[in-house]
Protein backbone atom coordinates (compact mmCIF):
# COMPACT_ATOMS: atom_id res chain seq x y z
CA UNK A 1 0.00 0.00 0.00
CA UNK A 2 1.26 3.33 -0.44
CA UNK A 3 0.17 6.13 1.11
CA UNK A 4 0.58 9.98 0.95
CA UNK A 5 -0.28 13.70 2.99
CA UNK A 6 -0.18 16.50 1.08
CA UNK A 7 0.80 18.32 3.93
CA UNK A 8 4.25 16.74 4.18
CA UNK A 9 4.91 18.29 0.45
CA UNK A 10 5.94 22.19 -0.10
CA UNK A 11 2.97 23.90 -1.43
CA UNK A 12 4.17 24.57 -4.45
CA UNK A 13 4.72 21.09 -5.46
CA UNK A 14 1.66 19.33 -4.61
CA UNK A 15 -0.36 19.51 -7.56
CA UNK A 16 2.54 18.13 -9.92
CA UNK A 17 2.97 15.52 -6.54
CA UNK A 18 -0.82 14.67 -7.26
CA UNK A 19 -0.84 14.09 -10.81
CA UNK A 20 2.18 12.03 -10.73
CA UNK A 21 0.29 9.63 -7.97
CA UNK A 22 -3.10 9.58 -8.89
CA UNK A 23 -1.61 9.05 -12.78
CA UNK A 24 0.72 6.25 -12.08
CA UNK A 25 -1.41 4.15 -9.64
CA UNK A 26 -5.20 4.99 -10.34
CA UNK A 27 -6.04 6.61 -13.89
CA UNK A 28 -4.99 9.48 -15.76
CA UNK A 29 -7.43 12.28 -14.95
CA UNK A 30 -7.19 16.04 -15.00
CA UNK A 31 -8.09 17.92 -11.89
CA UNK A 32 -9.12 21.37 -10.40
CA UNK A 33 -8.84 22.56 -7.24
CA UNK A 34 -10.69 25.20 -5.31
CA UNK A 35 -10.47 28.02 -3.77
CA UNK A 36 -6.73 27.48 -4.01
CA UNK A 37 -4.11 25.02 -5.31
CA UNK A 38 -1.79 25.31 -3.41
CA UNK A 39 -3.75 25.50 -0.07
CA UNK A 40 -5.20 21.96 -0.86
CA UNK A 41 -5.66 18.99 1.73
CA UNK A 42 -5.29 15.03 0.55
CA UNK A 43 -4.67 12.37 2.64
CA UNK A 44 -4.73 9.25 -0.04
CA UNK A 45 -3.78 5.52 0.21
CA UNK A 46 -3.51 3.36 -2.93
CA UNK A 47 -2.79 -0.60 -3.19
CA UNK A 48 -3.68 -3.40 -5.51
CA UNK A 49 -4.84 -7.09 -4.83
CA UNK A 50 -5.18 -9.24 -7.57
CA UNK A 51 -7.05 -7.55 -10.52
CA UNK A 52 -8.79 -4.75 -8.21
CA UNK A 53 -7.26 -1.57 -7.19
CA UNK A 54 -8.39 -0.02 -3.74
CA UNK A 55 -7.78 3.98 -3.28
CA UNK A 56 -8.82 6.22 -0.56
CA UNK A 57 -8.68 9.68 -0.53
CA UNK A 58 -9.99 12.65 2.22
CA UNK A 59 -9.22 15.77 0.22
CA UNK A 60 -10.09 19.32 0.59
CA UNK A 61 -12.58 20.79 -2.39
CA UNK A 62 -11.59 19.22 -5.94
CA UNK A 63 -12.94 18.04 -9.41
CA UNK A 64 -11.65 15.27 -11.12
CA UNK A 65 -12.17 15.44 -15.09
CA UNK A 66 -11.77 12.05 -17.44
CA UNK A 67 -11.62 14.59 -20.71
CA UNK A 68 -12.21 12.85 -24.41
CA UNK A 69 -8.24 12.86 -24.86
CA UNK A 70 -7.43 11.22 -21.85
CA UNK A 71 -9.99 8.35 -23.03
CA UNK A 72 -8.99 8.00 -26.49
CA UNK A 73 -5.70 6.62 -25.35
CA UNK A 74 -5.26 3.28 -25.53
CA UNK A 75 -6.12 1.28 -22.15
CA UNK A 76 -7.19 -1.76 -20.54
CA UNK A 77 -11.18 -0.23 -20.24
CA UNK A 78 -11.91 -0.12 -16.23
CA UNK A 79 -15.23 0.00 -13.99
CA UNK A 80 -14.62 2.23 -10.99
CA UNK A 81 -16.99 2.00 -7.96
CA UNK A 82 -17.55 4.81 -5.21
CA UNK A 83 -18.41 4.36 -1.40
CA UNK A 84 -19.31 7.90 -0.03
CA UNK A 85 -17.38 7.99 3.40
CA UNK A 86 -18.22 11.67 4.34
CA UNK A 87 -18.84 14.98 2.64
CA UNK A 88 -21.06 15.32 -0.56
CA UNK A 89 -19.97 13.95 -3.75
CA UNK A 90 -21.39 14.46 -7.82
CA UNK A 91 -20.67 11.90 -10.14
CA UNK A 92 -21.50 12.66 -13.67
CA UNK A 93 -21.02 10.64 -17.10
CA UNK A 94 -23.01 9.43 -19.75
CA UNK A 95 -25.76 11.93 -19.28
CA UNK A 96 -26.44 10.85 -15.47
CA UNK A 97 -25.76 12.11 -12.37
CA UNK A 98 -25.67 10.82 -8.96
CA UNK A 99 -25.49 13.08 -5.74
CA UNK A 100 -23.64 10.75 -3.41
CA UNK A 101 -24.44 11.18 0.72
CA UNK A 102 -22.50 9.14 3.11
CA UNK A 103 -23.63 5.64 2.67
CA UNK A 104 -24.18 6.15 -0.86
CA UNK A 105 -22.31 4.28 -4.19
CA UNK A 106 -21.87 4.59 -8.34
CA UNK A 107 -19.76 3.37 -10.38
CA UNK A 108 -18.31 4.99 -13.55
CA UNK A 109 -15.79 3.46 -16.25
CA UNK A 110 -13.18 4.47 -17.99
CA UNK A 111 -14.04 4.07 -21.41
CA UNK A 112 -16.04 7.84 -21.71
CA UNK A 113 -15.89 11.25 -19.75
CA UNK A 114 -16.88 11.50 -16.87
CA UNK A 115 -16.47 14.01 -13.82
CA UNK A 116 -15.99 13.78 -10.37
CA UNK A 117 -16.69 16.62 -8.18
CA UNK A 118 -16.04 16.71 -4.46
CA UNK A 119 -18.00 19.88 -3.32
CA UNK A 120 -16.58 20.17 0.45
CA UNK A 121 -14.27 18.54 2.42
CA UNK A 122 -15.01 14.48 1.43
CA UNK A 123 -13.80 10.90 1.99
CA UNK A 124 -14.27 8.17 -0.07
CA UNK A 125 -13.14 4.47 -0.79
CA UNK A 126 -12.78 3.86 -4.59
CA UNK A 127 -12.36 0.37 -6.03
CA UNK A 128 -10.94 -0.31 -9.83
CA UNK A 129 -12.10 -3.49 -11.45
CA UNK A 130 -10.98 -4.50 -14.87
CA UNK A 131 -14.16 -4.11 -16.88
CA UNK A 132 -13.56 -7.79 -18.45
CA UNK A 133 -13.10 -9.38 -15.05
CA UNK A 134 -16.51 -7.59 -13.86
CA UNK A 135 -17.95 -9.45 -16.75
CA UNK A 136 -21.33 -7.33 -17.44
CA UNK A 137 -22.23 -6.94 -21.27
CA UNK A 138 -22.67 -2.82 -21.73
CA UNK A 139 -26.75 -3.16 -21.90
CA UNK A 140 -26.52 -4.05 -18.37
CA UNK A 141 -24.06 -1.95 -16.79
CA UNK A 142 -24.13 0.94 -19.17
CA UNK A 143 -28.20 2.32 -17.35
CA UNK A 144 -26.10 1.92 -14.50
CA UNK A 145 -23.59 4.27 -14.91
CA UNK A 146 -23.25 7.47 -12.45
CA UNK A 147 -26.85 6.10 -10.95
CA UNK A 148 -26.60 6.60 -7.16
CA UNK A 149 -26.88 3.66 -5.25
CA UNK A 150 -27.71 3.32 -1.68
CA UNK A 151 -29.95 1.17 0.93
CA UNK A 152 -33.23 2.69 -0.11
CA UNK A 153 -32.40 1.83 -3.90
CA UNK A 154 -30.73 -1.75 -3.79
CA UNK A 155 -31.29 -4.79 -0.99
CA UNK A 156 -27.31 -5.19 -1.05
CA UNK A 157 -26.24 -1.95 -0.65
CA UNK A 158 -25.54 -1.93 3.07
CA UNK A 159 -23.88 -5.04 2.89
CA UNK A 160 -21.29 -4.46 -0.18
CA UNK A 161 -20.42 -1.25 1.69
CA UNK A 162 -20.24 -2.91 4.76
CA UNK A 163 -17.79 -4.96 3.19
CA UNK A 164 -15.48 -2.64 1.23
CA UNK A 165 -15.56 -0.03 4.02
CA UNK A 166 -14.15 -2.44 6.52
CA UNK A 167 -11.35 -4.45 3.85
CA UNK A 168 -10.29 -0.35 2.97
CA UNK A 169 -9.67 0.80 6.53
CA UNK A 170 -7.95 -2.71 7.97
CA UNK A 171 -4.69 -4.08 7.48
CA UNK A 172 -5.51 -6.69 5.09
CA UNK A 173 -4.62 -5.05 1.73
CA UNK A 174 -0.95 -4.51 3.61
CA UNK A 175 -0.22 -8.49 3.22
CA UNK A 176 0.15 -9.38 -0.38
CA UNK A 177 -1.74 -12.96 0.13
CA UNK A 178 -4.53 -11.62 2.35
CA UNK A 179 -5.29 -9.16 -0.26
CA UNK A 180 -5.08 -11.44 -3.25
CA UNK A 181 -7.70 -13.87 -1.48
CA UNK A 182 -10.40 -11.13 -1.44
CA UNK A 183 -9.94 -9.95 -4.91
CA UNK A 184 -11.90 -12.26 -6.53
CA UNK A 185 -14.99 -12.35 -4.22
CA UNK A 186 -14.94 -8.76 -3.77
CA UNK A 187 -15.64 -8.22 -7.69
CA UNK A 188 -18.49 -10.97 -7.51
CA UNK A 189 -20.29 -8.92 -4.66
CA UNK A 190 -19.72 -6.16 -7.12
CA UNK A 191 -21.61 -8.02 -9.78
CA UNK A 192 -23.87 -8.86 -7.45
CA UNK A 193 -24.53 -5.54 -7.00
CA UNK A 194 -24.94 -4.26 -9.83
CA UNK A 195 -27.03 -7.56 -11.25
CA UNK A 196 -29.94 -6.56 -8.83
CA UNK A 197 -29.86 -3.04 -9.41
CA UNK A 198 -30.53 -3.95 -12.85
CA UNK A 199 -33.11 -6.63 -12.30
CA UNK A 200 -30.62 -9.34 -13.46
CA UNK A 201 -31.90 -11.76 -10.41
CA UNK A 202 -29.87 -14.81 -11.64
CA UNK A 203 -26.69 -13.07 -12.34
CA UNK A 204 -26.74 -11.51 -8.84
CA UNK A 205 -28.04 -15.09 -7.27
CA UNK A 206 -24.82 -16.69 -9.05
CA UNK A 207 -22.82 -13.89 -8.14
CA UNK A 208 -23.88 -14.11 -4.36
CA UNK A 209 -22.89 -18.16 -4.51
CA UNK A 210 -19.55 -17.28 -5.52
CA UNK A 211 -19.06 -14.88 -2.84
CA UNK A 212 -20.77 -16.34 0.29
CA UNK A 213 -17.77 -17.57 2.21
CA UNK A 214 -16.35 -14.38 2.42
CA UNK A 215 -19.16 -12.69 3.01
CA UNK A 216 -20.45 -15.55 5.62
CA UNK A 217 -16.38 -14.40 7.47
CA UNK A 218 -17.46 -11.05 7.33
CA UNK A 219 -20.71 -11.39 8.58
CA UNK A 220 -18.91 -13.28 11.40
CA UNK A 221 -15.85 -10.78 12.46
CA UNK A 222 -19.15 -7.75 12.52
CA UNK A 223 -21.12 -10.22 15.01
CA UNK A 224 -18.26 -11.95 16.81
CA UNK A 225 -19.54 -10.54 20.34
CA UNK A 226 -22.88 -11.81 20.06
CA UNK A 227 -23.46 -14.90 22.18
CA UNK A 228 -26.21 -15.65 19.59
CA UNK A 229 -23.94 -16.37 16.27
CA UNK A 230 -25.38 -19.95 15.65
CA UNK A 231 -25.21 -20.99 12.10
CA UNK A 232 -28.80 -20.97 12.32
CA UNK A 233 -28.50 -17.02 12.32
CA UNK A 234 -25.45 -17.21 9.88
CA UNK A 235 -27.31 -19.37 7.18
CA UNK A 236 -30.51 -16.89 7.96
CA UNK A 237 -28.79 -13.71 7.38
CA UNK A 238 -27.19 -15.51 3.85
CA UNK A 239 -30.86 -16.24 2.72
CA UNK A 240 -29.65 -19.60 3.07
CA UNK A 241 -30.24 -23.34 4.54
CA UNK A 242 -28.03 -24.55 7.05
CA UNK A 243 -27.05 -27.43 5.76
CA UNK A 244 -26.27 -25.33 2.42
CA UNK A 245 -24.11 -22.99 4.60
CA UNK A 246 -22.17 -25.86 5.65
CA UNK A 247 -21.39 -27.34 2.39
CA UNK A 248 -20.37 -24.54 0.64
CA UNK A 249 -18.03 -23.39 3.52
CA UNK A 250 -16.76 -27.42 3.39
CA UNK A 251 -15.82 -27.11 -0.13
CA UNK A 252 -13.54 -23.89 1.24
CA UNK A 253 -12.05 -26.13 4.10
CA UNK A 254 -13.76 -24.25 6.64
CA UNK A 255 -15.56 -25.15 9.78
CA UNK A 256 -17.56 -22.52 11.08
CA UNK A 257 -17.48 -23.79 14.29
CA UNK A 258 -14.41 -23.74 14.37
CA UNK A 259 -14.17 -20.06 12.61
CA UNK A 260 -15.80 -18.54 15.76
CA UNK A 261 -14.27 -19.84 18.22
CA UNK A 262 -10.72 -18.83 16.46
CA UNK A 263 -11.91 -15.32 15.97
CA UNK A 264 -13.33 -15.07 19.41
CA UNK A 265 -10.11 -16.36 21.15
CA UNK A 266 -8.17 -13.71 19.49
CA UNK A 267 -10.02 -11.03 19.62
CA UNK A 268 -10.42 -11.99 23.32
CA UNK A 269 -5.99 -12.40 23.33
CA UNK A 270 -6.16 -8.67 21.72
CA UNK A 271 -8.43 -7.77 24.77
CA UNK A 272 -6.45 -9.39 27.98
CA UNK A 273 -3.28 -7.29 26.71
CA UNK A 274 -4.90 -3.99 26.02
CA UNK A 275 -4.11 -1.50 28.59
CA UNK A 276 -7.76 0.07 28.25
CA UNK A 277 -9.09 -3.03 29.35
CA UNK A 278 -7.25 -4.11 32.12
CA UNK A 279 -9.29 -3.30 35.08
CA UNK A 280 -11.54 -5.78 33.47
CA UNK A 281 -12.03 -9.55 35.30
CA UNK A 282 -10.68 -12.24 33.05
CA UNK A 283 -13.77 -13.57 32.70
CA UNK A 284 -15.50 -10.77 31.86
CA UNK A 285 -13.38 -10.64 28.93
CA UNK A 286 -14.17 -13.74 27.91
CA UNK A 287 -18.49 -13.53 28.25
CA UNK A 288 -17.82 -10.05 26.30
CA UNK A 289 -16.71 -12.01 23.37
CA UNK A 290 -19.40 -14.98 23.70
CA UNK A 291 -17.51 -17.66 26.31
CA UNK A 292 -20.16 -17.83 28.70
CA UNK A 293 -18.15 -20.27 30.89
CA UNK A 294 -15.09 -19.03 32.53
CA UNK A 295 -13.47 -22.86 33.03
CA UNK A 296 -14.77 -23.18 29.38
CA UNK A 297 -12.86 -20.19 28.26
CA UNK A 298 -9.66 -20.80 29.82
CA UNK A 299 -9.38 -24.34 29.35
CA UNK A 300 -9.82 -23.34 25.54
CA UNK A 301 -7.55 -20.55 24.81
CA UNK A 302 -4.35 -22.86 27.08
CA UNK A 303 -5.43 -25.49 24.38
CA UNK A 304 -5.05 -22.68 21.82
CA UNK A 305 -2.22 -20.49 22.88
CA UNK A 306 -0.75 -22.93 25.13
CA UNK A 307 -1.08 -20.15 28.28
CA UNK A 308 -3.89 -19.93 30.55
CA UNK A 309 -5.67 -15.93 30.19
CA UNK A 310 -4.04 -14.70 33.18
CA UNK A 311 -0.47 -16.06 32.50
CA UNK A 312 -0.90 -14.34 28.91
CA UNK A 313 -2.27 -11.00 30.72
CA UNK A 314 0.37 -11.20 33.41
CA UNK A 315 3.35 -11.33 30.92
CA UNK A 316 2.23 -8.00 29.57
CA UNK A 317 1.91 -6.67 33.29
CA UNK A 318 -1.79 -5.90 32.64
CA UNK A 319 -3.33 -8.54 35.28
CA UNK A 320 -6.55 -7.32 37.19
CA UNK A 321 -7.11 -11.12 38.72
CA UNK A 322 -8.48 -14.46 37.29
CA UNK A 323 -12.20 -13.96 37.57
Amino acid sequence: MLSLSIADTPARDRVDLLYETIWSSVLPVEMTFSPDPSEIDVRFRVGQAGRVNFSSARSSANALHRTPALVRRDHEPQVFLALQVAGTTVVEQAGSQAVLQPGDMAVYDSTRPYRVENRELTELHYFRIPREALALPAPRLDPLLAVRIGADTNSLAPAVGSFFGALATSSALDHPEAARLVAEPGIELVRALLAVHGGADEAARESLEGSLVLRVRQYVHDHLHERDLTPQRVASAHHVSVRHLYAVLADSGISLRTTIQEQRLEACRRELRDPRHAHQAIATVGRHWGFVDPSHFARTFRQTFGVTPSEWRRSAGTDAGDS
